[in-house]
């Protein structure tokens, strides 16, 4: 096997024709999420969304409005986070699974087990890492704009945006040499940061043009979904008849507005394992065909 950036870039929709139930099952597993995240912090999104209704309809609002809707959002991540590391480790390693391991098909390739606790950790220091770089390349930024506008010397501001755009140069560059960690830190039983490294010398533009198709793609099957949940919403409401039910309990929001909760949950879930399917899948075949190429 070799690496074809084009045809790699398709894998998830191949994923999708070769293993549809996986497909559904991932789905299921979203539906799961939402539910257990609504069950810890329901609350908490209820009121967010009550207090961003107040602000978008208050021309100039407050610091203290401003104030109360950054707690409640610090809230809210604070139960959601880890939880949601944990699924996006668990969906991502079954994505890697059912393209490495096409054969080990079982529970739609949703485990929970070692591979997906290395995927975690290995995601974890990407995400350390990314965020190092990128704070520190935004200081530098910061500190460029700063002086510009504070001793007024224009010359300043052709350095910020250089600085600003080299940032975004090293964040992409780093990222597509990172792109292989999840599946071969799944393949190869251990957290691999080198091993990525190595694996994608040379292979930047390939990787980057894949992703690129893949992401693409993932935004259109997002916007066909958009259109298909939009009379859904006119019908039952979505999220937003939730506005003004904060001070009510989760077991109360459940009861009252199950409707519009199950069709949100159900639609969404659907075309978010359908996008992790065309967004994770093609890193892992990327990943097979430079392993063959390599070998060869």
């Amino acid at each position: 096997m070799s690496f074809n950036a084009t045809e790699s870039a398709f894998e998830g929709f191949r994923l999708a024709r070769r293993a549809p139930l996986a497909i559904l099952a991932w789905a299921g597993a979203y539906v799961a999420f939402f539910l257990v995240f609504f069950a810890v912090a329901g609350g908490n999104l209820v009121n967010i969304i009550s207090l961003a209704e107040r602000v978008e309809q208050n021309p100039s609002p407050s610091m203290s409005d401003l104030t109360m809707l950054g707690q409640a959002y610090g809230a809210m991540m604070g139960l959601a986070l880890p939880l949601s590391l944990l699924f996006g480790a668990v969906l991502a390693t079954a994505v890697a699974r059912s393209v490495i391991r096409p054969q080990d098909k079982r529970f739609g390739y949703l485990r929970l087990g070692r591979d997906e606790l290395r995927v975690l950790g290995a995601t974890l220091l990407v995400a350390v890492l990314m965020f190092v770089v990128t704070m520190g390349g935004a200081l530098i930024v910061g500190l460029f704009a700063g002086l510009a506008a504070g001793t007024g010397a224009s010359w300043l501001i052709l350095p910020a945006v250089l600085a600003g755009l080299a940032l975004v140069a090293v964040a992409i560059w780093l990222a597509v040499r990172l792109s292989l960690v999840v599946p071969m830190t799944f393949a190869e039983e251990k957290i691999a940061l080198k091993e990525s490294w190595a694996m994608t010398k040379g292979r930047f533009w390939p990787l980057l043009g894949m992703a690129i198709l893949a992401g693409v793609m993932s935004i259109l099957v997002g916007l066909l979904g958009s259109i298909v949940i939009a009379p859904l919403n006119l019908i039952f409401g979505g999220l937003n008849s939730l506005i003004g039910a904060e001070t009510t309990n989760v077991v109360a929001l459940l009861t009252r507005f199950w409707p519009a909760l199950l069709i949100w949950g159900v639609v969404n879930a659907l075309l978010s394992a359908a996008q992790a399917a065309i967004i994770y899948a093609p890193f892992s075949s990327a990943y097979l065909g430079l392993k063959g190429e390599r070998r060869a």
